[in-house]
């Protein structure tokens, strides 16, 4: 029996690492909020989610990473920085409407 081939190490896309990422704490949450309101300020997005600051900076950082998110330092004083949805994040967001009409449809 032939052993098992590994993937090339170049392998991993943005398309896998998005995936991964979207079933991580607050990703989904911070998604929506982007699509309720946006821009939003770091701070207003930690409040309404009441997330801790670490995490939500990690969270933010990698969507940020793959595209999904624009950050904006808005040079103020105090500074303010803003992230929005961008057209990437924006397109992935369109997918959840037929993924939640699959969930009621069978959650039943």
């Amino acid at each position: 029996m032939a052993p098992p081939t590994q993937p090339p190490e170049h392998s991993h896309c943005d398309f896998e690492g998005t995936f991964r990422l979207l079933g991580e704490k607050y990703v989904l949450h911070i998604l929506l909020a982007l699509v309720q309101r946006s821009p939003r300020r770091f701070s207003d997005l930690q409040e309404s989610l009441r997330a801790n600051t670490a995490t939500l900076t990690d969270r933010l950082r990698r969507m940020q990473s793959l595209g999904l998110v624009a950050r904006e330092v808005i040079r103020v004083v105090p500074r303010r920085v803003e992230y929005r949805l961008t057209p990437m994040g924006r397109d992935l967001v369109k997918i959840f409407t037929p993924m939640m009409r699959w969930r009621e449809k069978y959650s039943k």
